[in-house]
């Protein structure tokens, strides 16, 4: 299967000095899933843990927002590969060819067959937001794939049911969240504009089905939170519901400012802060019980342009628990237990980022 695009790691002209004195093993690129696995998050590992080796200086900040700025721009194009290049997940993976979406999957179990899925065309100069799945594409399974488009279009498809889009009449939804698909309650999510509903559909949603709600009922902030959180009344504001390997839904909220560039004379928007609640299991079907929570154990959230998901970090090397990663305008990560932002910049102090779809690989375990 050559259509399938996975992450390039490193290159070793750029990691050779950086990674000289650590055990890593490394993968270069290929067009085709290898038996062994990538980590691209190695790299950022590195960096954030032994970042003074000429090329990166991290500033350390009393109001705990980090920078971390890179020097070298063979590195910064590293930084960039290893935080967007490709999709890598469970032997799934996406490809974009102008308005059409090529799903491939190459599973690990020899017992299953490959799956390369060309879905139907999109409107014209259609822009994809993100998309999800409600499961693994095996080929005679009932299986639906949801794009979230711009604005506030959102179209289903059933690869091997009628094969079409199915347009959904998406009202109140916030265009710049990300739908994605709970398993444990087999729907489509996405939040609503105001952040206090979730817009869902189910699967069997037909043609001009209006998206449904329910309510978010969340529990009184402590106090130190709600001061916080009142701080950030001039900032933007993202919406992502993520679900854990087990089942555990979280509510991600991304703030985000813009900040000015007195070197460039330039407005720069950058991520200030993220808040988390988990959804309490015992939540009734018409609204959802929200706890305020810093501490998510085991878990990194990823959030993107593309959909939330949530990877145990004991189960992929680079990676830190308790973290939010994120890329968008600009990369960084947020450690929910200091509360503390780090950021990638230039040395110009430029946010570094990337605007290639989807966003992030997937990391996945090393054995």
């Amino acid at each position: 299967m050559a259509q399938l695009i996975i992450n390039r790691v490193f290159k070793p002209s750029v990691c050779k000095n950086i990674l000289r004195h650590t055990n890593v093993r490394m993968f270069s690129s290929t067009t085709h899933f290898s038996s062994q696995p990538a980590y691209p998050f190695l790299l950022i590992d590195y960096i954030l843990n032994f970042p003074q080796d000429g090329r990166v200086i991290t500033c350390i900040s009393p109001y705990k927002a980090n920078e971390v700025r890179i020097h070298d721009k063979e590195l910064i194009k590293e930084v960039c590969d290893a935080m967007t290049v490709g999709f890598s997940r469970d032997g799934l993976g996406y490809r974009l060819s102008w308005n059409r979406v090529v799903i491939t999957y190459n599973p690990s179990d020899p017992e299953l067959d490959d799956v390369t899925v060309d879905l139907p065309s999109l409107p014209t100069f259609t822009k994809i937001h993100n998309l999800t799945m409600s499961s693994l594409p095996v080929r005679d399974k009932d299986w639906v794939v949801g794009v979230k488009l711009s604005g506030s279009r959102i179209s289903l498809c059933r690869p091997y049911g009628s094969s079409k889009w199915i347009n959904i009449k998406a009202k109140c939804i916030n265009p710049n969240s990300t739908l994605m698909f709970s398993k444990t309650d087999q729907r489509f999510y996405i939040p609503g504009l105001g952040g206090n509903f979730l817009c869902y559909l189910d699967l069997n949603s037909k043609e001009n089905d209006q998206t449904k709600f329910i309510e978010m009922q969340f529990d009184k902030l402590p106090k130190s939170v709600f001061e916080k959180v009142a701080n950030l009344s001039s900032c933007s504001k993202t919406d992502h519901l993520v679900e854990s390997p087990t089942g555990q839904l979280f509510l991600v909220k991304w703030y985000g400012a813009d900040m000015e560039n007195y070197e460039s004379k330039t407005l720069q928007h950058v991520t200030e802060k993220f808040t988390v609640f988990r959804a309490n299991e015992k939540s009734e079907k018409c609204y959802k019980t929200m706890t305020y929570t810093e501490d998510i154990g085991d878990l990194c959230i990823f959030v993107g342009h593309s959909e939330a998901f949530c990877v145990l970090a004991s189960s992929s090397r680079g990676l830190k628990p308790n973290c939010i990663y994120f890329v968008g305008r600009n990369f960084g990560v947020y450690d929910l237990t200091t509360g503390t932002c780090t950021h990638f910049l230039t040395e110009e102090e430029v946010p570094i980022k990337n605007s290639r779809f989807p966003y992030w690989p997937c990391p996945s375990a090393l054995y």
